[in-house]
């Protein structure tokens, strides 16, 4: 017999049975990154009046599970979704549950899958290609279950993935005029973090999760994976007019050969004047000069061409892809 149980906090039965669901349906997939589990911790380290988790437990082993999360004006999202391979009536009736929550809340929006702004998207493409840092991975057939529980696409997206057999073709052009590109300053961390914050804030401008009152805490998760040369600032008179953010794929297993480039922006006004393939040049050298082998880009909308094109200059190929999705309540 199947029960759906709400999780009551951390520690009980059913967290226990949540936690272990991956490990159970990831169990032999050479590509899964064993330490994305650490979503979930850092979820349930949060508020918890703004998340709700739920597990599907079938003989006491789980076979699904969903969480649902209040983002605030009048948003709501799913996430951390898992469902063993022939049980989608069960994934679904777990992804009801999270919905009937978020409508007990108000919300009149629900995008899934996001957990938290930085791990968005439901993996739909590049099966063959290894999870990285801060993304989902997907079978196939979770776009389906999600699907049938009335979800539909709303976005396409795409990772450029960029690697070392295709970087010795490359020039890399000098800084555009009266433009600094420097990495941040580690001993001066706090400040860089938040001159960036503020430029992000001003970058992506209403576009919901990415900048939000959770911004200390995601900084905070980010910090032990930093690489001060990996993170790009680019200046005009001593002020940050853009930034590219790239990380250590700490999930790798092993020697850590892979990065991924989390976010890359300049301000409004400074558009199309070379800030993006300066810093992107600026990091390439930095990636070849410390021996790593690939770097999968920031996801980008299938129908964006500049920041595809910007990808394309550095040797880029069309590498895993996502979608995002949505609801009524």
């Amino acid at each position: 017999m199947t029960s759906i149980l709400p999780v009551a906090g951390v520690g009980t039965p059913e967290h226990r049975a949540f936690v272990t669901l991956p490990h159970v349906a990831r169990a032999g997939d050479p590509l899964w990154a064993p330490r994305s589990t650490e979503v979930a911790d850092w979820a349930f380290e949060a508020d918890h009046t703004l998340m709700r988790a739920f597990v599907a437990v079938d003989g006491g082993a789980p076979v699904a599970r969903a969480a649902a999360f209040t983002a605030g004006e009048g948003l709501g999202t799913v996430g951390l979704f898992e469902c063993l391979p022939g049980r989608g009536e069960v994934g679904r009736a777990v992804l009801e549950e999270c919905v009937a929550h978020l409508r007990s809340r108000g919300v009149r929006r629900i995008e899934a899958p996001r957990s938290d702004p930085l791990t968005v998207g439901l993996q739909v493409g590049g099966f063959d290609l290894p999870q990285t840092l801060l993304t989902t991975h997907d079978p196939p057939f979770h776009l389906d279950v999600m699907l049938a529980a009335g979800f539909r696409v709303v976005r396409r997206m795409v990772a450029p993935l960029m690697t070392r057999a295709a970087a010795p073709r490359l020039r890399f052009p000098p800084p555009p005029p009266g433009i600094t590109i420097r990495p941040v300053d580690p001993t001066r961390l706090e400040a860089e973090v938040a001159a960036l914050g503020h430029l992000h804030g001003a970058v992506f401008a209403g576009a919901p999760g990415l900048v939000d009152h959770d911004r200390r805490r995601l900084v905070r998760r980010l910090l032990p994976y930093l690489d001060p040369d990996m993170v790009v600032v680019a200046e005009h008179a001593g002020t940050a007019v853009g930034s590219l953010l790239c990380f250590p794929d700490a999930w790798q297993a092993g020697h850590v050969d892979r990065a991924r480039i989390l976010s890359i922006g300049v301000l409004p006004g400074w558009e199309r004047r070379g800030l993006g393939l300066a810093m992107g040049s600026r990091l390439m050298n930095v990636l070849l000069d410390k021996g790593y082998q690939s770097v999968e880009g920031v996801w980008v909308r299938e129908e964006n061409a500049a920041p595809q094109a910007l990808a394309r200059a550095f040797g880029a190929t069309p590498g895993r892809r996502f979608a995002l999705l949505e609801r009524s309540p």
